[in-house]
């Protein structure tokens, strides 16, 4: 069998894996999802893991590109409209048109990756139960808990997303 440079480059990139924590972690609860990615950041630097992170206040535009380098995405926000501790779903492109991006939404992400660069990486939606959004930089101590859970879930999980 005989390996063409794309081909190759393609075997090499295989299963690049992002997680995107995003929110106000000057918010308190709000911050969920950038101090899950700092928390499993540590993890998977002390047990080599090849994953890479990134963190915001709001999904932008802009990440469509960011995204279109890797085939899996974990988007990683906080509700309180969540029945249980936390909620992980694939999801699929939607194409919705906002008048601001403050409302974007990851599958409006994905939808602009596969429209603009024709990629489509596989993508799922980690939302952790927050319980206030007042203006505290520490989470509660029912959102922490609720983050540990999800945190211990997704260690579990990564050797099949890898």
């Amino acid at each position: 069998m005989i390996l063409t440079v794309k081909s190759l480059i393609k075997n090499l990139n295989k299963n690049k894996i992002l997680f995107y924590g995003y929110g106000n972690p000057g918010r308190q609860d709000d911050g969920l999802g950038i101090n899950f990615c700092e928390k499993l950041r540590n993890w998977a630097k002390k047990n080599h893991c090849k994953i890479d992170f990134d963190i915001n206040y709001q999904l932008n535009i802009e990440d469509s590109y960011e995204i279109s380098a890797y085939d899996k995405v974990i988007f990683i926000d906080s509700s309180k409209n969540l029945k249980k501790s936390f909620s992980f779903e694939k999801i699929k492109p939607i194409d919705i048109t906002y008048y601001t991006s403050h409302k974007m939404l990851p599958e409006n992400i994905l939808f602009l990756c596969k429209k603009l660069y024709d990629k489509t990486p596989e993508a799922y939606l980690l939302t952790i139960k927050g319980y206030s959004w007042n203006f505290k930089e520490k989470l509660t101590k029912k959102a922490d808990n609720n983050l540990k859970t999800a945190l211990n879930y997704i260690k579990k999980l990564i050797p099949k997303l890898l």
